[in-house]
């Protein structure tokens, strides 16, 4: 793949080129005797030591061209931290809400048109939930607003942060609070009138938590990154109304299921502990706890073996649920379980071929189909769960954010072009120039599709087929 070793061979081809004309030259020489004669100097262009091209393998799609519905100037979010990305922008009930020159504002999401304008300096982070929008002030203070018309329904004077920065903050919404997260900190709002109602912290996270927060009932659950033996993550649990901390879990990951008072939970610690080169035996082993108490009511543990001989390979594969099925990577191919009937020792009640080599990482399930991404280059491939088949979605560039909504996928690309395609056809339906080169997340609301690019949005009415 590299040029150097070309250049080599081609040298060597020169050089035999040269010494044959010079053999006879000199041959020249002696028949002559007397005669001179001098070779020509050789001037070459000068050479890279190493020259690799990253060509994109795509091929150059045809692809009917829509034109943009409208576009809009933001705030470019792309250029600064990540945990802004994700919260910048929301679309819902036929607008978009997001911030130019600190300040949010609500676009119509058919035509561009600004709606309404609130604010200055804010944080740029907000959610929406039942035609009300949730944010913070520049000073981290949270706030309501009625999502039609922009205007206050309450100002909290609580001031959700400290005196360190940490890489995760987010605001969630339910049906009696309002979350504020802030590394470790959590703090839970009246929904209705941003009173506070408690705020707690893990001390044991110095500052580090995720932005996993879901509430069940009367119980609130987080999880935090906390030092021991190794650095781990742990599952916390909450008493919603008053904050009280009911459990702890050190080492568990976030819940993979809540069913009938019982909380699913994966072990990520214990196969930290294990020596993984010498052995073939691989395991899972998912913890399951009442989501009141923290008591273990039970473990459910899943074991192959690996092919080969030692040394063996580090790691277990990815492990996720959906709809009460487990999915597991084992030595190549993908594990289904039914979760919560599953005894240890039980054979999978199926298999599928991991698709497209053993780099790829299971993200979720969209269109009854497996979806996988590859971490070199962000391109997706998926199982179909009816058949196995594999199947993938490629463009014409290399891409830089995916999008599935329903049976669209929407591939923003680095050339300045988004692709979208029919999902569970796996065709192309048409092509935008977008100008972009970096994306955030394609929303969407009713028929239209909002690309975010940097400091800019784009509006795209969808097709039939895509609708």
């Amino acid at each position: 793949m590299l040029s150097k070793k070309n250049h080599r061979i081609s040298g060597t081809r020169k050089t035999g080129k040269l010494k044959s004309v010079a053999a006879g030259l000199t041959a020249g020489v002696l028949m002559l005797q007397c005669a001179v004669v001098v070779l020509p100097s050789q001037v070459y262009a000068e050479q890279a030591d190493i020259s690799a091209r990253n060509w994109y393998a795509g091929q150059n799609m045809q692809l009917p061209e829509l034109k943009p519905s409208w576009t809009a100037k933001v705030d470019n979010y792309l250029n600064m931290s990540e945990r802004f990305m994700a919260s910048n922008a929301v679309a819902e009930d036929g607008k978009i809400y997001t911030f130019r020159d600190s300040k949010l504002i609500a676009l119509d999401a058919k035509t561009g048109k600004v709606l309404w304008t609130y604010g200055s300096k804010l944080n740029p982070t907000i959610a929406y939930l039942d035609g009300v929008l949730y944010g913070l002030s520049g000073s981290h203070k949270p706030y309501a607003l009625n999502a039609k018309t922009g205007k206050v329904k309450w100002q909290s004077s609580i001031t959700t942060s400290s005196d360190t920065d940490p890489y995760t903050q987010a605001v969630v919404p339910t049906k009696n609070r309002l979350y504020v997260i802030y590394g470790s900190q959590t703090y839970a709002l009246n929904i209705e009138s941003g009173k506070l109602r408690w705020k707690a912290n893990e001390a044991a996270g110095e500052g580090n938590g995720t932005e996993y927060l879901v509430e069940s009932g009367d119980v609130v659950l987080r999880s935090f990154m906390v030092q021991g033996a190794l650095t781990s993550i742990q599952l916390n649990a909450y008493d919603q109304k008053t904050g009280k901390k009911l459990w702890d879990k050190f080492g568990q990951g976030e819940a993979i299921q809540i069913k009938n008072g019982l909380v699913y939970s994966v072990d990520y610690h214990s196969p930290a502990l294990q020596d993984d080169e010498s052995s073939p035996i691989r395991k899972w082993t998912i913890n399951v706890y009442n989501l009141k108490t923290g008591v273990l009511k039970g473990s459910q543990e899943y074991s192959w073996k690996l092919s080969g001989q030692a040394p063996y390979a580090n790691g277990r594969g990815g492990i996720m649920a959906f709809e009460g099925k487990l999915y597991m990577e084992q030595d190549g191919i993908i594990a289904e379980y039914a979760l919560d009937q599953y005894k240890s020792g039980a054979a999978p009640l199926r298999t599928f071929l991991k698709p497209y080599g053993d780099n790829m990482e299971m993200l979720g399930v969209a269109q009854q189909r497996l979806i996988f991404r590859n971490p070199a280059n962000g391109e997706l491939a998926g199982v179909k769960l009816a058949n196995g088949q594999n199947v993938s979605w490629n463009g014409d560039a290399p891409v830089s954010q995916l999008d599935v909504y329903g049976k669209g996928m929407y591939r923003a690309q680095r050339n300045g072009t988004l692709i979208a395609m029919n999902m569970v056809t796996g065709q192309p339906v048409f092509r935008i120039k977008t100008g972009g080169d970096r994306y955030n997340q394609t929303l969407k609301t009713g028929d239209m599709i909002i690309i975010q690019s940097e400091g800019k949005l784009t509006g795209v009415r969808l097709p039939a087929s895509l609708k």
